[in-house]
């Protein structure tokens, strides 16, 4: 009896044994991936203002585990980048308006009117990615090629975001009006066409968890190595624009210069936006004030089997 059931776990150990050696249980993978992705240019109406372009791109780093043939589960880091460039023909009011340069005695308030006309803005947007995914790989007959698919989730970190205003024809002309008499200021330097800054714009956006997937086909490159080119895509679960208390206008005063154009993303151009509809009577449908980032794009990478 006790031979009888030393055979049978050794027959056992002996199976486990090789089918631990059909496949690699460890994997690391280096993708790049790039392509589409929505921006805030693509929130409003048109003519109020329109993207360019809207690109994203990840490069990534994961650990894989394979607990079964075709079964797994990563974990891993990347580097995300993102470039947006809109043309902004934006009209709107800033009320209650006070100018430390125009009035030092900061006794006067006016509204100020706004136009932007083809006047372009670019935005750039560096962040760390957190992902954490489950994997299947199929192979076909003769294992050198195969389809690979991979769904989860991962935490966007935004560590720099910037906006600039390019050397491209637009103009952003200014006019104050006060009401209490009635006058209308359209004079330079304060009013009328205005020079608009070159310097970058900082933001500070908040993290997002994002649903993520991937799919594509597998290469055999050797023994060790598979090359990977598919599709991948994600979703931002979370918005990713400032807090409402955080943001500002469009033009806020500065003391050392005329006035200070703020970045889009650290602006509340789209509550001004709904009330510019609101206010013009205008047969445009509202837009949602938050921005749930979306990408889909082609993805490449190299998987390296650790056996």
């Amino acid at each position: 009896m006790k031979k009888r059931v030393t055979v049978i776990l050794a027959a056992i150990f002996y199976v486990s044994a090789v089918s631990a050696q059909d496949y690699a249980h460890h994997r690391v993978y280096v993708n790049f991936g790039a392509g589409y992705a929505n921006s805030i240019y693509d929130k409003t109406d048109e003519s109020y203002m329109n993207a360019t372009y809207s690109l994203g791109s990840v490069l990534e780093l994961k650990y894989a585990y394979f607990f079964a043939p075709k079964w797994g589960v990563s974990i891993g880091t990347g580097l995300s980048f993102f470039t947006a460039k809109g043309v902004l023909n934006m009209e709107g009011v800033i009320p209650h308006y006070n100018d430390p340069a125009f009035d030092p005695s900061g006794q006067q308030y006016y509204d100020l009117h706004y136009k932007a006309d083809n006047l372009s803005e670019r935005q750039r947007i560096w962040a760390l990615e957190t992902p954490l995914q489950f994997h299947f790989e199929h192979r076909f007959a003769g294992n050198r090629q195969g389809i690979y698919a991979g769904l989860g989730a991962k935490g966007y970190f935004p560590f720099a975001a910037q906006s600039t205003f390019p050397q491209d024809n637009g103009t952003l002309t200014l006019t104050g009006y006060e009401a209490f008499t009635d006058t209308r200021y359209t004079e330079p330097p304060y009013f009328g066409r205005q020079d608009v800054r070159k310097t970058p714009a900082t933001t500070k956006l908040q993290y997002s968890i994002d649903a993520i997937a991937d799919f594509g086909g597998l290469f055999r490159i050797s023994d060790a190595c598979d090359l990977f080119v598919g599709v991948y895509g994600s979703y931002g679960l979370m918005d990713v624009l400032p807090k409402t208390g955080d943001k500002k206008d469009f033009i806020t005063p500065e003391h050392n210069s005329l006035f200070y154009v703020n970045s889009l993303l650290s602006s509340n151009i789209f509550g001004k936006y709904n009330n510019y509809i609101q206010d013009n009577h205008l047969s445009r449908k509202k837009t949602d004030e938050k921005w749930n980032r979306l990408q889909a794009g082609i993805k490449i990478g190299i998987h390296f089997k650790m056996k």
